[in-house]
């Protein structure tokens, strides 16, 4: 009698011991979440770490490609954070003066390294499908994607290979042939921004000479002012073709950390 009653002792103690802990446990859980809800530095401290990056949308003022200064999520690695990068170019901006470069409701299906400095991004069928085209909404996507991916991995990538269902995109929307990887276009890059920066410090790199109302380009590019449908001796843009995409290729980590309103 006395051996179970000792037992009952010691199993009330016991279960008293883990009630009291989960209790404690259950309060500072709680008591975190309250200084993290009031107090700004908890609050921040909670938060996953951002870096500032740039997309780059249509400007509605000037109807060229304008940097757009974001807090992104770092990756646990410099493609992962890539991705994060493209998710918000995809999201499309907020506030005035900007029109989005992808349509709405198109999708990543993937963003991987390649060989020597290419980057492949791969959106679902949507891009081509709910596109407007034209010439100049295809030149605002190709090139808005171009300069999102390289202009903020410069260590990375320095050509881009856009992909739609896993294929090598030959057109985006059947108004411009894409010949093969892109490359930054100065001249389609506005110097400012159009509305007020969502955070961070915009680009100021000077934008290449306007003539006529229409931004200058080489000859192996189509002029920035064509517009619809491309005539017959309309070059294609992008350069020389790539072999065929193969399996991604892992590659050093550097660190983790149309026409507007057309869309």
């Amino acid at each position: 009698m006395v051996k179970k009653l000792a037992l009952a002792v010691l199993i009330v103690a016991v279960s008293g011991a883990l009630v009291w802990n989960y209790q404690e446990a259950v309060l500072d859980f709680l008591e975190r979440g309250r200084d993290a809800a009031f107090d700004p530095a908890r609050r921040d401290a909670a938060r996953a770490p951002s870096v500032k990056k740039v997309l780059y949308f249509t400007g509605s003022e000037k109807d060229l490609l304008a940097p757009y200064p974001v807090e992104v999520e770092i990756g646990k690695n410099s493609v992962d954070t890539l991705r994060n990068v493209l998710a918000a170019l995809i999201a499309g901006p907020n506030g005035e003066g900007y029109a989005p470069v992808i349509p709405k409701g198109a999708k990543l299906r993937a963003a991987f390294p390649g060989p020597e400095g290419v980057a492949y991004v791969d959106f679902d069928e949507t891009l081509r499908d709910s596109h407007p085209g034209g010439v100049w909404a295809e030149l605002m996507t190709a090139y808005g994607v171009a300069a999102t991916v390289i202009k903020n991995f410069p260590d990375l990538f320095d050509r881009v290979v856009l992909l739609i269902g896993g294929q090598e995109a030959q057109s985006i929307a059947g108004s411009l042939a894409i010949t093969g990887p892109l490359r930054v276009r100065e001249d389609l890059i506005s110097e400012g921004v159009s509305a007020p920066v969502a955070g961070g410090s915009p680009s100021t790199k000077p934008n290449t000479p306007v003539v006529s109302g229409a931004p200058a380009t080489d000859a192996r590019q189509p002029p920035a002012s064509a517009v619809g449908v491309p005539s017959g001796n309309l070059p294609p843009v992008g350069g020389a073709p790539l072999p065929p995409v193969g399996e991604p290729q892992k590659k050093a980590d550097v660190g983790g950390g149309g026409g507007a309103g057309c869309f």
